[in-house]
Order: C-alpha cells, then structure tokens, then sequence
C-alpha cells in the first residue's frame, strides 16, 4: 500500500509540474523579441576637465513600443508589456566639427529618462581607445517603466581623454529586448 500511495503522489506531482509549464508556456504566446533603435545625433562636446564627468543635452529616442508590439502581433499591445532590457549599444563616429574623434571620450555613461522617473544608468564604457566606435556594457536593468510612454530619452554623461570642445555627430545603435504576455 506504502508503494501504491508514493508512486500515486509521484504521478500527481509531475502532473501539476507539467501543467504549470503548460500554462506558463501558453502565457507567452509572443515570443521575446528585439527592437532596434538607431539614429544620428549631434552631441556638443565641452570637456574642460578630465576627472568629471560631463553631461550632454538630452536626446529624445521617443519609441513607440506600442506600435512595436502590434507589428508583432495585432492582438497585443503596451497593456501587454511585461519586460525590456537594453541588450546593446554602441556609438559609431560620423563626423565632427573641428576633426575630434570619439577617442577623446575616456569613460561613458548612459541613462534612460521618462517623465515621472528617476534617470535610470543602464550602460556604461570605460577606457576607450577607439576613435570610431564606442561599445557599452549595459546593466541587465528592468527598464519597463521608462518605455509605457513614447517620451523617452537618453543622457550621456561623458569624461573626456582630454579637454577640448567640439560638436561630434554619432550614430547611437541600440537594441532593447522587449517581453510580453497576456
């Protein structure tokens, strides 16, 4: 009898495991997906010292990911938003003003700001070299909040290699990975 009632409650709970990842499974109807955001900015750069960090004007990124979700699936929407996550970024150099390249930046931070939120760090680069690109290591930060809206932007905060001042225009490439359920 003592074997009947194990193997019986062996059999109940891989019944119940099985059927809350079929539930689970079925919740994620849209699979995880991807959306690119790039664009070219112009950015003043005045760096007079090179142990401060300097922050640049913000820059409206302003994605609608609402419309995002729809061209995924009509039968969802912002309502259905339940994860993004920065997955890349870098800054490509485009041109310059005085001939300044994207070496002049040291170090970089980047921030996600949207109207009654606090600015949220969700990259970073340090030690850069690079005059044509800059390759950021982002935070893994639960970013959901800041993309409810379309009125989303980026700051940079930047420590220059040097002082100098120049206006640099960049090409900002990023990715967000976007999650969403019923």
């Amino acid at each position: 009898m003592k074997k009947l009632s194990l193997i019986t409650g062996i059999i109940v709970l891989f019944f119940v495991t099985s059927c809350r990842d079929i539930v689970n499974s079925a919740l994620d109807v849209l699979p995880p997906f991807e959306v690119p955001f790039t664009t070219t900015v112009d950015v003043p750069f005045a760096a007079i010292s090179t142990t401060g960090y300097t922050q640049t004007p913000e820059l409206p990124i302003n994605i609608n990911l609402d419309a995002k979700i729809k061209e995924q699936n009509a039968n969802f929407s912002i309502n259905n938003l339940k994860s993004v996550k920065l997955s890349t970024l870098s800054l490509d150099y485009v041109s310059s003003q005085l001939g300044n390249k994207l070496d002049v930046i040291k170090n970089a931070r980047i921030y996600v700001k949207a109207p009654n939120q606090a600015d949220r760090l969700i990259a970073t680069a340090y030690y850069n070299t690079n005059p044509n690109t800059i390759t950021f290591t982002e935070t893994d930060d639960e970013i959901l909040e800041y993309f409810r809206t379309t009125q989303n932007s980026l700051i940079i905060e930047i420590r220059a290699s040097k002082v100098t001042a120049d206006q640099i225009k960049m090409k900002i490439n990023s990715g967000f990975k976007i999650k969403v359920q019923l």
